[in-house]
C-alpha cells in the first residue's frame, strides 16, 4: 500500500515556496515536467540533493535544478552576483533547500521521523535509481526551475 498519494503539483509549490518566499523572494508555480525535461533534456549541467527520511515510513525527498537556477539560487542565498557563485556555493545552496523543503513535505504528511542529511549525487547515480517509482514534480520561479522527487523508500 502506497502511504505517498501521487503529490499534488500545486501543493508542492506551495510547501516549496513557503522555504523560498521569506528566504530569497521566489515563490514556485507548478509546471509541465514533460516540457521541462524536452527543453532541457536534463543534461549534466543539472544538480540533484537528496535526503532520507528514515523510520516506519521510509521516504526518499529529492531536488535537481540547472546550473542556471543553481546559480540563481545560490546568488539570492547567499546575497551575491551570480557570477560569484561556484560550485560548492550550488550545492549548498540546493541542499539547504532541499533540507527545509523536506521538513516540510515531512510536516504535511504529519511523518515524526528523522531527517537524514542531504548529500549531492551526480546524474549517473541517478540514472542508477531513476528506473525506481519516483514521483516528481516540475516547479518555476522566474527563470527558476527545480524539480521535487519522492520515493516511499531510503536511498
Amino acid at each position: 500500500m502506497s502511504i505517498l498519494p501521487t503529490p499534488d503539483p500545486h501543493v508542492l509549490a506551495v510547501l516549496v515556496s513557503n522555504v523560498t518566499q521569506t528566504m530569497l523572494g521566489m515563490s514556485f508555480a507548478a509546471r509541465d515536467l514533460s516540457e521541462m525535461v524536452r527543453e532541457s533534456h536534463m543534461t549534466p549541467s543539472w544538480r540533484t540533493a537528496m535526503l532520507p527520511i528514515f523510520g516506519a515510513r521510509p521516504l526518499t525527498i529529492a531536488l535537481s535544478s540547472d546550473q542556471v537556477s543553481c546559480a540563481a539560487l545560490g546568488a539570492a542565498m547567499f546575497s551575491c552576483p551570480i557570477a560569484e557563485v561556484d560550485n560548492s556555493m550550488m550545492d549548498d545552496s540546493i541542499s539547504e533547500l532541499l533540507n527545509m523543503t523536506a521538513g516540510q513535505i515531512k510536516g504535511a504528511l504529519a511523518l515524526d521521523q528523522a531527517l537524514g542529511l542531504p548529500k549531492i549525487v551526480t546524474n549517473a547515480q541517478l540514472e542508477q535509481i531513476a528506473h525506481t517509482e519516483w514521483k516528481s514534480v516540475a516547479l518555476k520561479a522566474g527563470p527558476v526551475e527545480l524539480v521535487v522527487w519522492l520515493i516511499e523508500r531510503v536511498f
